[in-house]
């Protein structure tokens, strides 16, 4: 994944401010100056944060329902414990959302122009903790525009009141920072159940569909998980709105959003075949990661970190630079992957590199994954840019499944 430059640096002193000025308006921050204050920050703030990444990694653990009692349950300081997620975590996860979105533009995806339903904006965030996903949507079309329409609103759905405050107020200022339309907020206080769908039947339908880090909260497998989005998508999602799906870059959670991909296309298949993945699969192939039961699948994004995430970085042993997670992208239409990918069309092969792309000898050594599954490959180097996340078109290759070298590549992007 290549990040646009703007919005790499996009982070910092005016981003800084702004999340300055919602603390305080909010009550969680007694002075703007406090957030780069370490004596502040070593007392309020670092302790919070290595309560919460205790929660967070405990994710891995084969039993992940042992890491999900709420973040900010009542008890000791919980609005330093809000704090310390909305200052530590919610930025990179913003900024996670943002890549998404870029990725979608560098491929060449805009929004549909034209009369029809997705002409005003109808977006919805599950899980929304402090709009984050919303704010990252917000800053992808600042600097990787889609060409989102000028009008429109986001629905916010959280089950803790003081978060879903504390993102309405956020989005409103990181709105007016950004500039751009002024789209509305829609919050709803509400606890998910998948089992009993994602939305009442009489909500209305929606073209933008947000869900980040949503399955440890749910036990249910992921057959039952994707039966019942997809039933959710056929009543309350446009056609040709887009669904964004997210999780951390963990074996254990990142595999179970592999699995959920593996059961969305084919039960979406049986049924006709409504859904088109996007991103980051190239096609609909089965999923090489998912033959290794060790293995998994991941992208990865690097950014400049607001001056006071660096110093609370420091304090509490953590290093943010690069940003890992694991991410689907679907879009309900009947359009070809290569309609809504401009950049793909004309491509009779497409694969992306799936991990880091190393020297060996004279040739990079990378694995990609596509239409043959997952593999290693060596392509002799040359002058031109590549890493995680890069997709190579119309690859010619020789070679088994654990080594294979690629004799000739029409373009690389």
């Amino acid at each position: 994944m290549k990040v646009p430059i703007p919005l790499t640096n996009a982070f910092g002193e005016e981003f800084e401010q702004t999340l300055a000025r919602t603390c305080v308006a909010a009550g969680l921050l007694p002075d703007r100056a406090d957030l780069r204050n370490k004596r502040f920050l070593t007392r309020s703030v670092a302790p919070h944060v290595e309560r919460l990444k205790e929660l967070f990694n405990r994710l891995q653990e084969k039993d992940a329902s042992s890491g999900l009692e709420r973040y900010w349950q009542k008890g000791s300081n919980p609005e330093n414990l809000r704090l310390a997620y909305f200052l530590s975590f919610m930025p990179g996860n913003l900024y996670r959302m943002a890549s998404i979105w870029s990725e979608l533009s560098r491929l060449g995806y805009r929004w549909p122009a034209g009369p029809g339903p997705l002409q005003q904006l109808r977006a919805i965030e599950f899980g929304a903790g402090p709009a984050t996903g919303a704010c990252g949507i917000l800053a992808g079309e600042r600097f990787a525009p889609l060409g989102l329409p000028a009008e429109g609103n986001f629905a916010l759905i959280e089950q803790d009141r003081a978060t879903l405050a504390l993102g309405e107020s956020w989005f409103a200022d990181l709105q007016l920072w950004l500039g751009g339309p002024a789209y509305a907020t829609r919050p709803f206080h509400r606890k998910l159940d998948p089992s009993k769908g994602w939305l009442p039947r009489t909500a209305p339908r929606f073209n933008l569909w947000l869900m980040s880090f949503f399955l440890n909260e749910f036990e249910a497998p992921a057959s039952d998980i994707a039966r019942s989005l997809l039933d959710s998508w056929d009543k309350h999602l446009d056609d040709g709105g887009l669904v964004i799906l997210m999780e951390p870059a963990m074996r254990l959670q990142s595999r179970r959003l592999l699995e959920l991909r593996r059961e969305l296309l084919a039960q979406d298949a049986a049924r006709g075949g409504s859904m088109q993945l996007l991103l980051p699969c190239l096609g609909h192939q089965r999923c090489g990661a998912l033959e290794d039961a060790e293995d998994w699948c991941h992208e990865e994004v690097s950014w400049w970190r607001p001056p006071y995430l660096r110093i609370l970085d420091d304090l509490t042993g953590l290093d943010r630079k690069s940003l890992p997670f694991s991410y689907l992208v679907f879009s309900k239409t009947r359009s070809s992957r290569a309609e809504l990918l401009p950049a793909l069309s004309g491509a009779r092969h497409t694969h992306r590199l799936v991990s880091p792309a190393h020297r060996v000898g004279p040739d990079w050594e990378f694995y990609w994954c596509g239409q043959e599954g997952k593999r290693r490959l060596r392509l002799k180097a040359a002058d031109q840019e590549i890493e995680r996340g890069s997709i190579l078109l119309n690859a010619e290759f020789r070679g088994d499944q654990q080594a294979s070298r690629i004799d000739r590549l029409s373009q690389l992007i």
